[in-house]
């Protein structure tokens, strides 16, 4: 485990969405001295701005797991419940705003997924969701940056539960994938995802706005990457 440098000491941060990326980037924050909340995308965060005295850095983690289906046996209903993520986010920094202006230097952190940049099939609706949770970062950075607010996305690569389970199910596949990735390893919920969160929330980040800050090891520079979804 690696030490804390502080770095969010005397901060305010809420993160919104418990699984397991949410919850280790809310323990790096605690350990670089940010007093944390966790809650669930459906919870109400104004009685906890309030309990906190105000609102420092704001970490939106919305996508659920994606249903693989393919396009053409797809109802709308897929993509208003993809869509319902983004719709959830955008209320809860609207709501988080009024806090994040009094901070003087509030940071907005949202976690997608890299099929927001490139696709994989079988998953338009969790596809169209995530490329939207970009376009929504990049509004509220031209839209709040002159109130000292940044917002930024983060595209992680975690050594989930879920992806535990898929290396049981099919470790050859998997083992393919990770072999293909750069650093020839899938990041720690704490340690990589966290500690990549926590610079994005930090005042070395300050100057950082509309940016998609990638967590995955490479993931993204190393050409066509094996997608597990395409084996059952």
């Amino acid at each position: 485990m690696s030490g804390s440098t502080g770095m969010l000491a005397g901060l305010t941060a809420l993160v919104i969405g418990a699984d397991e990326i949410g919850a280790g980037i809310g323990r790096r924050f605690q350990r670089e001295g940010a007093r944390v909340a966790l809650v669930d995308p459906g919870d109400s965060i104004t009685d906890l701005i309030g309990q906190f005295g105000g609102l420092d850095v704001l970490v939106c983690n919305p996508l659920p797991s994606p249903r693989p289906a393919a396009l053409d046996l797809l109802d709308d209903g897929a993509f208003e419940s993809a869509q319902g993520a983004v719709t959830r986010t955008a209320a809860i920094m609207r709501a988080a705003f009024p806090d994040l202006c009094r901070s003087g230097r509030g940071r907005i952190v949202i976690v997608g997924h890299r099929y927001g940049e490139s696709v994989a099939e079988a998953i338009a609706p969790y596809n169209a969701a995530a490329s939207a949770l970009i376009g929504l970062a990049r509004s509220a950075a031209v839209e709040w940056g002159q109130y000292q607010i940044t917002t930024n996305v983060l595209l992680p690569l975690a050594r989930t539960a879920e992806f535990t389970a898929a290396a049981q199910r099919r470790p050859a596949v998997i083992e393919r994938l990770v072999g293909q990735l750069p650093l020839r390893r899938v990041g720690d919920p704490v340690e990589d995802i966290g500690g990549a969160a926590a610079f994005l929330a930090s005042d070395l980040a300050c100057f950082v706005n509309g940016e998609v800050l990638c967590a995955d090891g490479g993931q993204h520079v190393a050409g066509p990457v094996l997608n597990p979804a395409r084996f059952t």
